[in-house]
């Protein structure tokens, strides 16, 4: 018999991060071909990861940070600065941190939380400065350092380009200048079906090659980048490799895409990293696609890498919860525990909804959708009726903050519920098996277990919101398995 999720660590993505940053335009006018109006969101995304003192740290798109002591739950650590931008990137040097991101320069601080000081932009040897666009860093184990980032050809008439991926070593005294002019590692190449645009790869003619990221693994350098676009559900990454070193000699691998992921609520494993965890594991954090309110809006995802017999990275993207390293150390971390309650359209009732938002949309595994009920409706709640018995041990809840406004003082933060279920189709009481009634944590996603419970029929109440925020649920996921009658 197998042990309950409840009594181990375990996570399920996308991952459960508190606090989750509020989403910023930056400035992508162009983006917008739509009258629709321009609502706020929060985002995390393009996470770069430090595994030092036991500990993750991640650094995500719009804030900063976030620490897992146990690889499963993460705690916000306010650094200075908080938002530093797209795709920040750490790196340990000479008892230091160092810390780049989107078209920024280097900052320098003394922990990996900071607070980080500017120092300065890139320093070219000929002596212009460069601020590089998607700047991932490097510590190679010989104490050297490099620095790869994005970069593209001149558009051509109709706006297309070519984009590639460049590299250079910094200099260890002043980590600012480049030591020799960058050499490109890459570029978009449409014989490679992933790096081409659109969401099904329909588009030849471009493809964003981003997200830049280096490993080093049993002496092979793996160099990561991230295709065609944050926005599709093709969004995944892939890699070339090299034993010679880290800017020369790469080869495309085989097993390409390694990260990707395209139904479903993890829909797009794209712009993230491969990063050593305890005993040597290698680890993806990746970007997954939500879209909804804005072409950037997104969430993040974790899982476990492996290496193949030819010595090329492979992972398994997952959407179901999985053991904790801490409690699980092989590659399988798998729970076993399957979505239960995914489609039941003729099975599924709300307290109420509002037009267009009806109870189904909290189960049909899409991040554009949601069930809203009436904002007069004072107990809302959505019922399930299962298709046979289950046992149910966890749920994952993703919340939308709808009429979030941020300069209307209508903000985000802790949404209060109960998970009830009983065994039989309308009959007996209601048992509570989850009660987040007095919940004061701010997850925009929401992943728990608990005690296994067989149930034929399930009720979510929601007793509280944000002021003013009205409560929207865009997944709601039981997952459990099946009792064999």
């Amino acid at each position: 018999m197998k042990t309950p999720i409840f009594e181990k660590k375990s996570y399920c993505n996308p991952l459960s991060i508190p606090n989750c940053p509020m989403g910023d335009n930056y400035g992508h006018d162009a983006l917008w071909y739509t009258e629709e109006p321009r609502l706020d969101f929060r985002s995390i995304s393009d996470p770069s990861v430090l595994y030092y003192d036991n500990k993750w740290y991640l650094y995500p798109s719009y804030g900063m940070c976030f620490v897992s002591e146990d690889f499963a739950t993460f705690k916000h650590v306010r650094t200075e600065p908080y938002n530093i931008g797209y795709s920040p990137s750490v790196i340990p040097h000479r008892d230091r941190f160092l810390l780049t991101a989107h078209s920024n320069g280097l900052f320098i601080g003394d922990s990996p939380t900071g607070p980080f000081e500017f120092v300065g932009d890139f320093i070219k040897p000929s002596g212009s400065t460069i601020r590089p666009i998607d700047s991932a860093l490097f510590a190679d184990d010989d104490g050297r350092i490099y620095i790869y980032w994005f970069e593209q050809t001149p558009p051509d008439a109709r706006g297309n380009f070519v984009a590639m991926t460049m590299g250079v070593e910094l200099d260890g005294d002043d980590p600012r200048k480049f030591l020799t002019d960058p050499v490109v590692i890459h570029k978009f190449n449409p014989d490679n079906l992933w790096e081409r645009g659109g969401s099904d790869n329909q588009n030849e003619n471009f493809g964003w090659i981003e997200g830049q990221w280096m490993v080093k693994h049993n002496g092979r350098y793996y160099m990561i980048y991230s295709a065609p676009g944050t926005q599709y559900r093709s969004y995944c990454m892939a890699a070339y490799y090299s034993d010679e070193g880290p800017l020369t000699g790469f080869k495309l691998q085989k097993n390409n895409p390694f990260c990707e992921h395209r139904r479903g609520v993890v829909s797009g494993a794209g712009h993230g990293c491969v990063q050593h965890g305890p005993d040597n594991t290698l680890w993806a954090f990746y970007t997954i696609t939500s879209c909804a309110t804005h072409p950037y809006e997104r969430r993040i995802g974790m899982d476990r890498v492996w290496v193949n017999e030819d010595g090329e990275l492979c992972c398994r993207v997952t959407d179901t919860p999985q053991i904790a390293y801490c409690d699980h150390q092989g590659i399988d971390s798998d729970s076993g525990l399957l979505p239960v309650n995914v489609m039941l359209r003729d099975r599924c009732r709300a307290s109420s909804y509002e037009n267009g938002r009806n109870a189904v949309y909290a189960i049909d595994e899409s991040l554009i959708t949601w069930w809203q009920p009436k904002e007069d409706d004072k107990e809302p709640y959505l019922m399930l009726r299962l298709d046979t018995d289950y046992t149910c041990e966890a749920s994952r809840i993703i919340w939308r903050d709808v009429n979030m406004n941020v300069d209307a003082g209508i903000l985000p933060g802790a949404f209060r519920y109960v998970i009830e279920t009983r065994p039989n189709i309308g009959e007996g009481e209601w048992t509570t098996v989850l009660d987040m009634s007095e919940n004061t944590d701010d997850l925009n996603v929401d992943y728990k277990a608990f005690p296994p419970t067989i149930c034929r029929e399930v009720r979510l109440r929601i007793v509280g919101s944000p002021q003013g925020i009205t409560p929207g649920v865009a997944e709601f996921t039981l997952f459990g398995r099946s009792v064999r009658l």
